[in-house]
This record gives structure tokens, C-alpha cells and sequence, in this order.
């Protein structure tokens, strides 16, 4: 056959290898005497993730070749099977390991013959194609083959289309990601995570910790990775710049001769992280952010945020129009459907003075705000809320009146 190529991820490459042995030994068992083989060159992939990450995914373009069955000086070309359509009779041809399907000529086959017992039959629709050592090419009925050939068995035949269609079958369920990520994105994303997540440790009894956040975020391939990359995608300009920051200051300021600084050193000196050291790199954010203090100033900023939440008060009463003032703290689309047809809507939270705001709306306006805006909203108030201990209005209808720095809209 013509070398089958796939490319594949490292571990894939391996079970594959793996497979095809199996398959080897299997045929060898039932007397087949040709050979498949995969070999394999790896390379590198450089791209972006859904957040525009820069990634390396390591990859191995794989060849699938072998050589064709041989019994007695007979080389198996190919399996043919005739098929009758309503133009005619025309021939599927099913090349061997090792064999070039244009290396078969298709003008030398007849319907239904047979050139050992000289016969052609109108029913036979399964023939072999087969080459002798000295050049001589036959046309052979599967009934024929054992007594031509000579062999004591029933000679097998395994071509390489079905032979790849084992192994495709084997690869499209072995689930592996195939990507390696530089310390610099990895710690990228850590750090894009916490301002949304907060700084979760392994050992923590309550909450996700961040470190698994990042596992998700990279690997993850269900809907919520998914939604988790979407909601992080805005975190990762600032995110990748402060990466180039946090680790040639890790490298230069973080002092002791533990273990722990030795291999976290090293591991953000590597060209790639491995899986198994994620939560070691992942901490180089919590690592950089006790040596400069940064974890003291977020912690007393998240308190103060608390308890603006435990002292908020409802805003206005059921129905009426009022106007809100605040901070975007919160952004997020939300897939959802209005009869038969889908839409997409934003949740927009707004905190400010002891108001806690939230809505969803489909307006423009709200995807072109960004967490972190100050804007000035009047809608109706639809309810008042509880949430996590916060006494939140919702809002209905709302119109964006002012955007801190931007155009009334």
C-alpha cells in the first residue's frame, strides 16, 4: 500500500504502535505472512489556544507501510470484489500492505474469472489478484486460492484499507490533548484565573483549586472548559504580560534553599511543563505574589468587598425606574432560547454604594462594556434577591446611560 500518514500526539503514536502489534500477531495466528509496520518523526506545533494563548503541541507524523502477503512465490496484490451497477461491472480494489493501488491494472481484470480453474462465473464476485516471483500476474477465485497457492491453510488476506480503518477506529477514542505549554503560559493562566477565581490552594477544604482551574482551562475538553476559557479570554493581554514579569522575578528575588524554590525554579526554566508538575508551576503566581505583597493587598481588598456585600441594601421598590451607578463586577453570555429560536444574553452585575445590581439583557451595549467599567444604567426593578448572603435588585429593561471615559448610548 501507499504509506498511510496520520498525525498523531505522542501517546497516541505509542498505543498505536501498540495496536498494530497486536494486529501483527493476531494475523500471524491465522497464517497471514505479510507485516505491517508504524513508524514515526516527531515535530513541534506552535499555536494559540480559544484565549489566545501561545501553545507548543509536540506531535508525530506517523507512517503506516508494511509488505504483501507471499505463499510459494506468490505475491497478494490485492483482494477485488465486482460489483454490478447500472453502468456496468465495475471493481473495488482493495490493495496489500506494501502495495501502490496504481500499481494494479484494472484492464487485465474480468468479471468473475478465475485463472486457475479457467472458468468465469457469473455469481463470483471475490477474486485475488496475485503476482508470481518471475513477473506472471492471475486473476484467482477466493474458492481457488488454497489449492493455487499450495498452502496448507486457508491463506489470509488483510488489505491496507482495512487495516488502517482499525487503526483510525483505535485513534478517534484514545482521548489525549497532545499539547505542551511553555511555564510562561501556564503561569499566564494561572494568574488569569485567580483575579476571576481567586488564589484556591491544593490543600483547601472549600472551592476549586486553582491549580485544577488551570488543568481545566488547558486540557479541559467538556462545554464548561469551554465556558471557563471564554470567561477568562479578557484576563489574558494583561495575564501573558505579567507571565514576563513574574518569572525572571521568581528567578532573581525568590530566596531559600528548600525544595520547593529549587524545583520551582527549574521548572520555569524548562521549555515545556509536564503534567505532572502543573501545580508546582501554577503556585510560581502565589510564590511571586507573597514576595512582593500583593497576596496582603488583594486579601484586604476582597474583605472590604465582603463586607460592601453584607451591608448592601435593596435599591427601589417592584416596578419602579430607578438609576444605578457602579462598578461592572461581573460578565458573562448566557446561551438560552425564546421559543424555537436560540439567543445569547449577557449577565451584567453592578456594584455601587450599597447597591448591588443585577440583569441580563440582549442589548449591544453590554458586549462592549468591560468588567472593571464604571457605568450609570436606568431600568425597572423586577425583584429583590438573596444571593450567597447579598441582597441583590434585579433589573429589567436596563439602558446604559453613561460609560466612565466612553459616550452616552
Amino acid at each position: 500500500m501507499s504509506e498511510i500518514t496520520w498525525t498523531l500526539s505522542p501517546e497516541e503514536f505509542a498505543a498505536t504502535v501498540e495496536r498494530a502489534a497486536a494486529i501483527n500477531a493476531r494475523a500471524v495466528k491465522r497464517g497471514f505472512t505479510g507485516r505491517i509496520e508504524v513508524t514515526g518523526s516527531t515535530r513541534e506545533i506552535s499555536e494559540t489556544d480559544e484565549a489566545g494563548l501561545p501553545r507548543t503541541r509536540v506531535v508525530v507524523d506517523a507512517e503506516i507501510s508494511g509488505e504483501a502477503p507471499r505463499y510459494n512465490g506468490w505475491t497478494f496484490l490485492a483482494a477485488v470484489d465486482g460489483i454490478e451497477t447500472e453502468t456496468g461491472h465495475h471493481f473495488v480494489i482493495r490493495t496489500a500492505p506494501g502495495i501502490e493501488e496504481s500499481g494494479v491494472d484494472r484492464s487485465t481484470l474480468a468479471a468473475g474469472r478465475c485463472e486457475h480453474c479457467n472458468t468465469v462465473r457469473a455469481n463470483r464476485r471475490y477474486t485475488y489478484l496475485v503476482r508470481h516471483e518471475s513477473g506472471e500476474t492471475r486473476q484467482v477465485g477466493s474458492t481457488c486460492i488454497k489449492d493455487f497457492t499450495g498452502w496448507a491453510g486457508k491463506p489470509v488476506f488483510m488489505s491496507a484499507a482495512d487495516l488502517a480503518d482499525e487503526l483510525s477506529d483505535f485513534i478517534g477514542g484514545f482521548a489525549s490533548s497532545g499539547a505542551e505549554y511553555t511555564p510562561e503560559t501556564v503561569i499566564a493562566a494561572a494568574w488569569a484565573i485567580s483575579r476571576r477565581h481567586g488564589w484556591v490552594p491544593a490543600s483547601a477544604h472549600s472551592g476549586t483549586p486553582t491549580r485544577d482551574l488551570v488543568s481545566s482551562y488547558l486540557y479541559g475538553k467538556s462545554r464548561a472548559d469551554s465556558e471557563l476559557r471564554a470567561e477568562i479570554a479578557p484576563e489574558i493581554p494583561v495575564a501573558a504580560d505579567m507571565a514576563k514579569v513574574i518569572i525572571p522575578a521568581l528567578l532573581d528575588g525568590l530566596d531559600g534553599s528548600g525544595d520547593y524554590v529549587h524545583n520551582l525554579k527549574t521548572l520555569i526554566r524548562a521549555a515545556h511543563v509536564e503534567h505532572r508538575h502543573m501545580g508546582i508551576v501554577v503556585s510560581a503566581v502565589a510564590a511571586y505574589e507573597r514576595m512582593t505583597g500583593e497576596t496582603a493587598r488583594r486579601k484586604a481588598e476582597a474583605e472590604e468587598r465582603a463586607r460592601k456585600r453584607e451591608e448592601a441594601e435593596y435599591a427601589g421598590t417592584v416596578g419602579e425606574k430607578i438609576t444605578v451607578t457602579g462598578t461592572v463586577t461581573r460578565l458573562r453570555a448566557i446561551e438560552g432560547s425564546y421559543g424555537y429560536n436560540p439567543t445569547t444574553s449577557m449577565l451584567v452585575i453592578i456594584e455601587g454604594g450599597s447597591t448591588i445590581a443585577k440583569m441580563f439583557t440582549t442589548a449591544a451595549w453590554a458586549w462592549e462594556i468591560e468588567q472593571g467599567d464604571e457605568i450609570t444604567v436606568t431600568a425597572t426593578v423586577k425583584a429583590h434577591e438573596e444571593y450567597q448572603g447579598s441582597k441583590q435588585t434585579a433589573l429589567v429593561r436596563p439602558k446604559l446611560v453613561e460609560k466612565k471615559g466612553g459616550e452616552d448610548k
